[in-house]
């Protein structure tokens, strides 16, 4: 057989059913051996929603998605997708056609050296130019990308060597499971917390893709700790228990920030540096500082725990709960100042603001439903006033934070879960970046509602311009008519002039399982309060 279709067998093996991509000259073979594969092969508008997509599959069901691209400028168009699973630690698999050996040195029209390229974002950057070892090389790449933490790796594809007739055959997937924590390990963290007065857990995503959500919250609740969570980490402990002090990260302008200044004891429960470091959370009274992870948190500055407990954090918080002594929720302070925050609203009106959109979108979904959220003035608007219920419901980027990840998220959010209804939230700029991504929805029949925050301007960028100097430059630019736009895609556009006729749209949409872009003027002067 050639090459490429042992390549292809091993994706099998692996447990691939799609891969996400753009053809091109130097990937035919792979795509001739997929055409009578298993596999669903799905073309995208561009390689970068590619990777979006798959990354995002790979967040909600803990497996790594596959991306392919051709080489040269299809490579480079897919490398801010995979550096966004690299920073945010979602697994992937990033495949790359490439020249052949004869003809892989430099200048030579579109060569560019991609393995060193993908080095840096990536767990790991190879060449395939030894066909015999692609089973191999194939099931270490699954491994490596599912490993805590989990992340991208790149396989580069040569022209020449997936044309090379092999022997050889796909290998089994192995088990791994996590080593427990020792009893004396525990036991001193079992004596800091009994010593604590004001212990603060901060949850992040580890412990949602080692499958602890379930654990942690058993753990909280048994001690009475309030929980605050990345944005990755968000609806561990769904916003309606009392313990839940919903979504943190912006920095100095969290509402419970003043709970990390009064926290005796912060027990960081699968958490990703990348995505609140320590300075913004370690402030104010003398911390202790636990970590309950499966591999150890790197150091930083304003970072010296007291104790790391690495291994299964499922068996590590199970063993923590036992003799539990419940207490009084000492941040019931904090949690009635989130709640006056996000139950207070300004009134409706024309353009809208941002704070009824985030509650038009809330109102419009239920607890299981999928929001994805673009990059923008939005997304703070979003992680601030959007209480989650459950974990991977609200899917927002805070790793490499890539404008255009909003409508392909969605796709990739559909594509895990049909039975759910799914909104996606952008700002115009970022939703024109990967608009074209609407024929791919269309194509594949995933269905779910845009709501485009339109100011005809970079929102953000603009208010912290005019913060930093009195004035902005170079945020301002036209757009399309949002509804016609959405209509030459086969997708329904409508626009709406206040927040009450929004929700009422979508609620009509998703209940029709409509694709949709909802064009709704946005009122961003409310950014004064955000930052």
């Amino acid at each position: 057989m050639r090459a490429s279709e042992l390549l292809v067998r091993c994706l099998e093996r692996e447990g691939v059913t799609r891969i996400f991509g753009i053809p091109g000259e130097e990937n035919l073979d792979v795509m001739d051996s997929l055409k009578d594969s298993s596999i669903e092969f799905i073309l995208t508008r561009h390689e970068n929603s590619a990777a979006f997509i798959a990354a995002t599959l790979g967040r909600i069901t803990g497996e790594p998605n596959v991306c392919i691209s051709t080489l040269g400028p299809g490579s480079t168009n897919m490398m801010t997708g995979v550096a966004e699973a690299y920073l945010s630690y979602l697994p992937l698999i990033a495949l790359t056609g490439q020249v052949g050996s004869e003809h892989a040195y430099s200048p030579r029209k579109q060569f560019i050296d991609q393995v060193a390229m993908y080095a840096p974002i990536t767990k790991e950057s190879v060449s395939l130019r030894s066909p015999s070892r692609i089973p191999v090389q194939v099931r270490k790449s699954f491994d490596l990308a599912k490993a805590e933490r989990p992340g991208p790796v790149h396989i580069e594809l040569p022209e020449d060597a997936m044309k090379v007739e092999v022997d050889g055959k796909s290998l089994r997937k192995g088990h791994h499971e996590q080593a427990l924590c020792d009893l004396e390990a525990t036991s001193k963290v079992k004596d800091i917390l009994l010593a604590s007065k004001r212990p603060l857990i901060i949850a992040g995503s580890g412990a949602i893709r080692t499958h602890a959500a379930d654990a942690l919250r058993v753990f909280a609740r048994t001690w009475r700790i309030p929980v605050a969570h990345t944005w990755h980490g968000s609806g561990i402990l769904p916003y309606d228990d009392p313990l839940s002090l919903n979504t943190v990260g912006l920095r100095t302008k969290d509402v419970i920030r003043q709970g990390f200044a009064e926290a005796d004891l912060v027990l960081l429960i699968g958490y990703d540096l990348p995505e609140f470091p320590p300075m913004f959370w370690n402030i104010g009274d003398p911390k202790r500082i636990v970590v309950i992870d499966s591999v150890p948190v790197p150091s930083v500055p304003h970072f010296e725990p007291d104790v790391q407990l690495i291994g299964n954090i499922r068996s590590i918080l199970t063993r923590l709960s036992g003799k539990a002594i419940e207490r009084e929720n000492w941040s019931a302070s904090h949690r009635l100042k989130l709640e006056e925050c996000i139950d207070g609203c300004p009134l409706d009106g024309n353009p809208v603001k941002p704070q009824l959109i985030v509650r038009a979108v809330r109102e419009a979904l239920g607890r299981d439903d999928i929001a994805t959220v673009d990059v923008g003035a939005h997304l703070i608007w979003m992680a601030r006033l959007y209480p989650v219920y459950k974990e991977n419901t609200l899917l927002m980027s805070n790793g490499l934070i890539p404008m255009g990840i909003g409508v392909p998220a969605a796709i990739g959010a559909k594509l895990a879960c049909p039975d759910r209804k799914v909104i996606s939230v952008c700002g115009d700029g970022g939703f024109m970046m990967t608009a074209a991504e609407l024929e791919t929805a269309k194509r594949l029949g995933t269905n779910f509602v845009t709501v485009i925050f339109n100011d005809s301007g970079l929102g953000l960028i603009k208010y912290k311009h005019q913060k930093a100097y009195g004035r902005d430059y170079g945020c301002d630019f036209g757009n399309p008519d949002f509804v016609e736009f959405a209509d030459s895609f086969g997708a329904k556009g409508y626009r709406v002039s206040s927040a009450q006729e929004l929700k009422e749209l979508l609620v009509e949409c998703l209940r029709d399982d409509e694709l949709a872009v909802i064009d709704v003027p946005v009122d961003y002067k409310e950014n004064n309060d955000l930052l």
